[in-house]
Order: structure tokens, then C-alpha cells, then sequence
């Protein structure tokens, strides 16, 4: 009789294995079979090479790439084709975030019953229209000449991104032949506003800022003094210039690191890391449901007193993703609600319409308002205090700079991030300019050219 029992027992989880292993099969099926089908390693497929599949356009109805005479077609403007290649993409699918790789499937016009051999008289391909501004693109691009780096602009009140581009690019008609050898071209597949994460220098000192009004009643008043060079045991933390006794808002607009590592420091790790968790560290940002950011990193879990002091600089193992960054300032530009970026305007496929909830926003309190109205009032008066504030005329920015030293005898990453503090205009940036010096000189002239540009 136990035997019976126990053979029973294991009779019934094998067959209980055996239904739920078989309701995940076909949940993956109807999920995920377009995915499965247009794989790169299944070679064999002729829907891979894009030839049969819909538009591209941008959010003026720009064709950035078409299917004509089964043979893709891109825009005939060489400055735009390449100020557009990482969001376009190649037919190699080389980018993993580029529009014709992570929605080939859309694109082609992928059915869950015919699957890749529609017949001609089912086929329907869908056409995908974005919320970018090429034109926009094209002007970015331009005045980050040969620069290596990255920049985003996007509505911080609807989350449409206007702006993404990341240098070096190519012309996608014209491929060179040392692609892969020619170290100029190094990150030429990798969209560095979207995958990338670099050290954040000073910019990182919003981000403290952050958790001193969220925990701290009296943060707008604490003063520590700056002499230049601070001792904490074996360790130093260093500053440029000797500020003497500030205040946070002073300290910001003078990017004095002598403060902001006492006031990490203040903090503690615990509270630096639960703001830095609630600002989305150490998490991926979803660009509409079907995109990823790369996650930046916030972790001081086994920092030495001095190394928490440097996170709070920017300074120490801190990682920042530019379009995580330019979220986070369009939540304080928003009240400290952050609507999370979206790159699709519309698309002619109902179910894909229904699936990335175009219409609605999706969004996350980063801070509390009265935080956020703080932290802009300091990043007004940053620039209004500053010589960046020659580089943009006419707008009414809050903004910080930051230089992020990388070591080896490099030249540091050019930081600026921000926002435009305008109803009409609601639009918060970030750029990084790779290896070429101060964030106020070499990367705020540039995106403040580009803003001016955006506003028109």
C-alpha cells in the first residue's frame, strides 16, 4: 500500500511537471515565437535582411528607412543617415537597441499563424513613427564635430525623447572597411546615450543634494568649511580651489567637493543609497516597455569613510547613464514626479499600439516637490552665477556641470545636465563629451547650442 501511495505521488508531480512545463511552452509561444523566429542565428530566414519591412519615420514624418523593390532604403541626407544610425540600425543588427532589431519582428509584419512565409495576399508590414526630431539629430551631431560621447533631450511633462545621438557614428550606405580595427570607431555599435555608463564627476552632487533635502529639515543651511585638502585617515579628499565656509547652494554653484564629501559623509551610506535606489540606481530604465537603459551603480557597501565621501562627488565606483540623468532632471523640473522616456509616436500596429501603451505615461515620484523646487532654485542660481550662463541666451536653464576624472592620463568626461525651466518649452538634457576636458567649457557650449536650436 505505501508503494502504490508513494508511486501515485510521484506519478502525479511528474504529470503536474509535465502541464506546467507544457502552459509555459505555449505562453512563451504566443509571447515571445515573433522573437524566436527572427533570431540572427537563424540565417536561413530571408526576413532578416529587413527587405519586405515597413518605415521608420521620425516625428515629422521624415522617412529614416524604408523597404522599396525588396531592398532597404534610407534617408538620401548622408548627416542625417548618421546622426540617425543608432537609432535606425543596420541589417546586421549590430545595435542592439535600434529600432530594426528590437522591432523586426513589428516591422516585417511577423503572424503568430503563417509566422515568416506570409502568404503575399495576408502580408501586411507596419510602419513605426518615433518621437525623435532628425532634423534635431542631424544639428546635434554636427556641433559634437569629432567628439566622442553622448547627448539626449526629451519633454520631461509627455516623456518623448526629441534628441539622442552617440558619437562616433557612421554612414550605414557607407560602412568603412577598418570598422572593426580603427580605433576611431570604437563604440561605433553601441548607443552610449542608452547603454552607456561613465564616472559622473560633479553631476553626481544632484544626486546628494537630493538625499540632504529629502533627510535633512535644516539642509539649506548646513555649512562646512573648505580648505583645499581634507585628511580622513590614510586618505584625502582634494579640491580645486579653498572656498572657505559655504552653504549647499553656494557650494553647488562654486562645485565644491570639499562639501559634498562632508555631506555624503553626514549621510551616511544608508541614506546616500536609499536616495540613490529612489532616483532608480542601480535599476533599468525602461524606455516603453521593449527598451532598457544600462543601470547606473550607486553601491558604497564596503567604502572606507573617505570613498563615501568621494561617492558623493561623483567620484569614487559611482556609474551614471545619460538618459537615466536626464530623467532624473526632469523630475525636478516636474515637481519631483519623473515621466520615464519614451521614443514611439505611433505605429500602424493596433496590437503593438496596445502592447507599449503609447497614450499613457508612464511615471515615478523621484522626490518630494518641495525637494524638487529646492534643488532648482540652486541649479538656477548655479548658472546664473557662473559663466555657463553665456552659453545659454535667452533660456531660462537650471543646470549643472561636472568634469569626471578617469585616470590613465586621460582627459576627463565634459558633463552637462539639466533642464529648461519653461512651460512652453519643457525640455531636460544630458551630454557627455568623452575625454576633452571641463564640463562649463567643452559640453555647455555645445548644448546650448543645440537647446537654442530645439526651442525654434
Amino acid at each position: 500500500m505505501k508503494n502504490f501511495r508513494a508511486r501515485s505521488i510521484l506519478l502525479f508531480l511528474l504529470i503536474l511537471a509535465f502541464l506546467t512545463g507544457t502552459v509555459f511552452f505555449v505562453y512563451e509561444l504566443a509571447v515571445n515565437s515573433e522573437n524566436w523566429a527572427l533570431k540572427p542565428y537563424n540565417e536561413h530566414l530571408g526576413a532578416n535582411s529587413l527587405s519586405d519591412a515597413g518605415k521608420i519615420l521620425d516625428r515629422n514624418s521624415i522617412i529614416l528607412a524604408q523597404s522599396i523593390n525588396s531592398r532597404r532604403v534610407y534617408n538620401e541626407d548622408e548627416k542625417l543617415r548618421k546622426a540617425v544610425f543608432h537609432l535606425v540600425g543596420d541589417e546586421d543588427f549590430n545595435i542592439s537597441t535600434s529600432i530594426q532589431n528590437s522591432l523586426r519582428a513589428k516591422l516585417f509584419g511577423y503572424n503568430f499563424l503563417t509566422g515568416l512565409d506570409v502568404p503575399w495576399f495576408f502580408k501586411k508590414t507596419n510602419d513605426i513613427a518615433l518621437t525623435v526630431d532628425s532634423v534635431l539629430c542631424k544639428f546635434a551631431i554636427e556641433k559634437m564635430q569629432n567628439y566622442k560621447g553622448a547627448l539626449c533631450i526629451y519633454n520631461y511633462k509627455t516623456g518623448e525623447i526629441l534628441c539622442v545621438v552617440s558619437t562616433p557614428t557612421l554612414d550605414i550606405l557607407n560602412v568603412p572597411l577598418d570598422v572593426k580595427t580603427n580605433k576611431d570607431y570604437d563604440g561605433v555599435y553601441l548607443n552610449k546615450a542608452i547603454s552607456g555608463t561613465y564616472a559622473p564627476g560633479s553631476v553626481f552632487k544632484i544626486i546628494t543634494a537630493t538625499s540632504a533635502f529629502e533627510n535633512f529639515d535644516d539642509a539649506d543651511k548646513i555649512k562646512f568649511t573648505c580648505e583645499g585638502v581634507k585628511k580622513i585617515n590614510s586618505e584625502k579628499i582634494t579640491c580645486m580651489n579653498n572656498h572657505s565656509q559655504e552653504t549647499l547652494k553656494e557650494a553647488m554653484k562654486d562645485s565644491c567637493n570639499i562639501f559634498f564629501g562632508d555631506l555624503a559623509i553626514k549621510l551616511g551610506k544608508q541614506k546616500m543609497t536609499k536616495t540613490a535606489e529612489l532616483l532608480n540606481f542601480n535599476k533599468q530604465l525602461k524606455i516603453d516597455d521593449f527598451l532598457n537603459t544600462e543601470r547606473s551603480v550607486y553601491d558604497v557597501s564596503k567604502a572606507s569613510e573617505a570613498q563615501l565621501g568621494w561617492s558623493g562627488i561623483g567620484q569614487a565606483n559611482n556609474t551614471v547613464n545619460p538618459v537615466h540623468l536626464m530623467t532624473i532632471c526632469g523630475s525636478i523640473a516636474n515637481d519631483g514626479l519623473a515621466i520615464m522616456p519614451k521614443i514611439l509616436k505611433d505605429t500602424t500596429n493596433l496590437s503593438l499600439k496596445q502592447n507599449l501603451n503609447l497614450q499613457n505615461k508612464n511615471t515615478q515620484r523621484y522626490m518630494s516637490s518641495e525637494t524638487a523646487n529646492k534643488l532648482k532654485d540652486i541649479m538656477f542660481y548655479t548658472v546664473e552665477q557662473t559663466y555657463i550662463s553665456n552659453y545659454f541666451e535667452n533660456l531660462k536653464i537650471c543646470a549643472k556641470t561636472g568634469t569626471a576624472e578617469v585616470g590613465d592620463g586621460k582627459k576627463p568626461h565634459a558633463w552637462t545636465t539639466g533642464f529648461i525651466d519653461d512651460e512652453t518649452n519643457p525640455l531636460a538634457f544630458t551630454i557627455i563629451v568623452e575625454n576633452s576636458g571641463f564640463g562649463g567649457r567643452i559640453s555647455a557650449p555645445i548644448i546650448g547650442e543645440i537647446l537654442k536650436k530645439a526651442v525654434e
